[in-house]
């Protein structure tokens, strides 16, 4: 499956769609992607794998798996995907599309968990114990009060009409349960209050489908699949710092009672708590921006790293001619510089510059339409950023080099204002954008006057 043009773009349009944002999957990871091991810390990305690796059939855990929204994390997870995916029997969830992103709990958590495991087992044709599943289901129906007459009517079941699949209750009681909790926070209140109240009996309940979906997978695929599902929730991380907090601080223990393998993208704010999520898990995997300056903590102003900054750009290159779409090769290393090792950001910037140019009846994208392109991001984080308390919080970093773990650090960390950079050390900087702001300039004017 493709979704990128097949060959190198030659025109702005062909290079605007060539730009797109969204993860690399399919054909497109062999086609387009980038190893930025040369020019990135590639040891939390390997880790996983390394981890994957050691773990033995029957055994399970919890991954936890960060860095900047935008950082590249959802294409390395499609490759840990496609590694991985005869060893484990691999389940891709992004969360955002199943559940509400600002409002999140563990129990729904469990509940997107069994349906999609129970969802996966029908499509391999696969069915859980009856004795076991009908308790589960009996018992399910009792504290949700839910018979199958009203299930079976609201919830949509074109694939088992399509495919003349027999779908379990489970999934349909559990598909529309996941359905009330992203509607009225009514319904949601009372699913997730029934749930906890039953939360002893919900886990056993879900370990044991679990345990026995395992059991059934080994059985049918002699050689494949040996160590089990591993479940990959992505887009956890956008969820907000306080929900975040909330989620992987308050129910870490449940977050890993669960009997599967499980990776979770956590938002970085989390990790940049004074309680310390390595107390609670195992340590985080971060996938750190490219750095592409000279490392300076005595500088508020970095030099970039050449090298490093050719990295960045081969991730247009490998997508664009640059020669046939940019009128300057320096206009692209412009972009680059501007992104700060931010792969989404550098994207974004490169489409808005190919269709400024477009709009200006321009030929290739030329030095003023970089200029542009970089204005209206800059703007976007002007409209978003208080002043002028943020911006001196801001200029602090540039000298320091560091965020403090804090409510507001952690907001600044969320919407990319401050980006985190590590390697054989790590470090904070601003994001170039907000650097160049009026107000941010200001604010570190007046520290560097009055120390």
């Amino acid at each position: 499956m493709t979704s990128l043009p097949t060959n190198r773009a030659k025109t702005l349009k062909e290079a605007y769609r060539a730009c797109d944002v969204k993860p690399l999957t399919g054909d497109d990871i062999a086609r387009y992607y980038v190893d930025l091991s040369a020019v990135r810390n590639t040891v939390a990305i390997d880790g996983v794998s390394t981890d994957l690796d050691i773990q033995e059939s029957g055994e399970f855990s919890t991954i936890l798996f960060t860095g900047h929204r935008g950082c590249g994390k959802s294409t390395e997870l499609k490759r840990i995907q496609s590694r991985w995916q005869n060893e484990y029997r691999v389940i891709y969830i992004e969360f955002d599309q199943e559940l509400d992103v600002l409002d999140a709990e563990y129990t729904d958590l469990y509940l997107l968990v069994i349906n999609k495991v129970a969802d996966d087992l029908t499509k391999l044709g696969l069915k859980f114990d009856s004795k076991l599943l009908e308790s589960f289901e009996s018992w399910f129906k009792d504290i949700t009060q839910e018979n199958e007459e009203i299930v079976q009517s609201s919830v949509s079941l074109e694939t088992e009409a399509s495919a003349g699949l027999e779908i379990p209750f489970v999934s349909k009681l559990t598909a529309k349960l996941l359905g009330q909790i992203k509607g009225s926070s009514q319904q949601k209140k009372v699913i997730r209050e029934t749930l906890q109240r039953n939360l002893s009996r919900l886990q056993t309940d879900i370990n044991l489908l679990l345990k026995n979906a395992f059991e059934k997978l080994i059985r049918k695929y002699s050689g494949r699949y040996e160590k089990g599902f591993l479940l990959i929730v992505d887009n956890l991380d956008r969820i907000p710092p306080n929900v975040g907090n909330h989620l992987f601080f308050d129910y870490a223990p449940q977050l890993q009672e669960l009997d599967s393998t499980i990776i979770y993208t956590v938002p970085i704010s989390v990790i940049y708590s004074n309680k310390n999520v390595s107390n609670l898990f195992n340590n985080p995997n971060i996938v750190p921006m490219v750095n592409i300056y000279e490392s300076n903590r005595t500088e508020c102003d970095l030099n970039h790293n050449q090298q490093k900054l050719e990295g960045v750009a081969s991730l247009i290159e490998k997508r664009v001619d640059v020669s046939a779409v940019f009128d300057d090769r320096q206009r692209l290393l412009d972009l680059a510089k501007a992104s700060g090792g931010h792969v989404r950001q550098l994207m974004q910037m490169t489409r808005s510059a190919c269709r400024t140019a477009i709009t200006r009846k321009h030929s290739k994208i030329l030095a003023e339409d970089v200029t542009y392109a970089l204005n209206q991001q800059q703007f976007d984080f002007e409209r978003s950023t208080p002043t002028p308390e943020y911006y001196t919080i801001l200029a602090r970093v540039c000298i320091d080099k560091d965020i403090a773990k804090d409510e507001i650090g952690q907001q600044l960390l969320f919407n990319l204002s401050v980006l985190e950079y590590n390697g054989n050390s790590r470090w904070n900087y601003v994001n170039p954008l907000v650097k160049q702001s009026y107000a941010f300039q200001q604010a570190l004017k007046s520290i560097q006057e009055n120390p």
